[in-house]
């Protein structure tokens, strides 16, 4: 029913942005030509030139929405979130139309060209009316889903209900309603034990019985047969919460089922992406920095001499060791720590911490494919061997590559913090990444500069 709800939903979305992009499109060149706002001193171009740049307007609209988040998927973020990320669409779309239509011009002889005060009326005219499609198509969905709820009963017993239960109400913008819990469980949606959910499918409506296997009062199968009599969906959620998980995927072996219980979104197509996204910003930042990197080691060299890089060895994606760079913030001679005392670290050391200006040779790391921009921040591999007894899922947060910056440093995990909450914002960066979640991790780091 989810599924099927996320598919119509996708739809509506996907309809709701292709509107969007011609409207603006439109819009933008009436205002750009017609209106009398803006200067036209190159005389107006003919409608059917820019008939062929809405196309590719659109196209890239479409495949950058795709590649952050599934059309399917898209009803469930939050309204600040998609507003920024209609933005970065937009800017995106802009500038790689700009590239794309100035490559034409210059190598393949295209005749037209594209105004760039259109373009940049473009983009604040999608921007404006992005979320307004968009909140005109969630009332929509809100009203339809409204009259056709999917009304949804929780059968089992444990921490694990409690997990199901949160799942599922990420989900109530498609209408889903958990309308009973039954088994040992403390809630007011608790109805009664596991056995007593016969008689509540049979006295009310109810569209889907999640089993979570084992269940404590009974047999599940024979729960299984009993609720086959009514006209409903059963989905059996088995009960992995003592194991150590991540996101969990389900592969068919030659007809046997099997459940993956440490997949990861970072896979296939994700992982190219992301690694284009690396690539293209640790070049960027660099590009940027490059005043920095010619300065910083000269005032390293003339304060207290060489060497201007520290290295150490750490441990990255899939548990293999790697060596990280920074600018050198210690005396020469201290302990070849990372973390130093105040006392051992030089007074530009101090600077360069503050502002995290040591870390910047890293993006050499990110290049060589060490490091990642955005991912948990690599340990030395002797703490691991430490925390990895300590901490049953601290392991798991080598399923990615490290990175120069990350949801628990984000949130003030930084330095002498719990190590414990750290690998929990670790998790919960690895199982729900996006390319967005990626950029709004950067634009927090940016925004929490300098660092006390």
């Amino acid at each position: 029913m989810i599924k099927r709800k996320e598919f119509v939903s996708g739809l509506y979305l996907l309809f709701s942005d292709i509107l969007l992009v011609l409207t603006a499109f439109y819009l933008s060149f009436w205002l750009r030509f017609y209106s009398g706002l803006l200067p036209v001193t190159k005389g107006i171009p003919p409608l059917r030139y820019y008939l062929w740049f809405s196309l590719l307007f659109l196209f890239l609209h479409l495949l950058a929405f795709s590649l952050i988040r599934p059309y399917s998927r898209q009803l469930i973020w939050r309204r600040s979130d998609e507003t920024l990320t209609l933005f970065f669409v937009n800017l995106v779309v802009v500038f790689l139309s700009l590239g794309i239509i100035s490559y034409l011009r210059t190598y393949l002889g295209l005749s037209h060209e594209i105004s760039h005060l259109f373009l940049a009326t473009y983009l604040g005219v999608a921007s404006v009316l992005g979320p307004v499609f968009r909140g005109g198509i969630r009332a929509i969905l809100k009203k339809k889903w409204k009259w056709q709820k999917t009304r949804v009963v929780i059968v089992g017993s444990g921490k694990t209900v409690g997990s199901l239960l949160s799942a599922l109400e990420r989900f109530s913008p498609l209408g889903i309603e958990v309308v009973g819990i039954f088994g040992d469980f403390p809630s007011p949606r608790t109805l009664g034990g596991e056995r007593e959910v016969l008689d509540f499918v049979a006295r009310n409506r109810v569209d889907e019985v999640y089993i979570l296997h084992p269940l404590r009062e009974m047999d599940t199968m024979e729960l299984i047969k009993a609720l086959s009599e009514n006209v409903l969906e059963i989905k059996v959620v088995p009960d992995l919460l003592g194991f150590v998980i991540l996101h969990h995927s389900l592969e068919e072996l030659n007809g046997v089922a099997a459940i993956n219980i440490t997949h990861v979104p970072l896979q296939g197509w994700n992982l190219i992406v992301k690694r284009i996204f690396d690539i293209l910003v640790s070049l960027g930042a660099i590009v940027v920095f490059l005043p920095a990197f010619v300065i910083i080691p000269l005032l390293i060299l003339i304060t207290s001499g060489p060497p201007v890089i520290f290295k150490q060895r750490r441990m990255g994606l899939d548990g293999k060791e790697f060596v990280i760079y920074k600018f050198r913030t210690m005396l020469p001679g201290a302990d070849k720590s990372w973390a130093a005392p105040e006392d051992k670290m030089t007074p530009l050391g101090k600077i360069l911490r503050r502002w995290s200006l040591d870390e910047l040779p890293q993006l050499f790391n990110v290049l060589k494919g060490d490091m990642s921009i955005v991912g948990p921040r690599p340990e030395r591999p002797e703490y691991v061997e430490k925390f990895k007894k300590m901490i049953p899922k601290y392991m798991l947060r080598h399923k990615v590559k490290s990175g120069l910056t990350g949801w628990a440093q984000v949130h003030g995990l930084r330095g002498d913090t719990s190590i414990e909450e750290r690998i929990n914002y670790d998790l919960y960066y690895i199982e729900n990444w996006s390319l967005w979640l990626d950029l709004k991790i950067i634009i927090m780091t940016l925004w929490r500069f300098p660092q006390p």
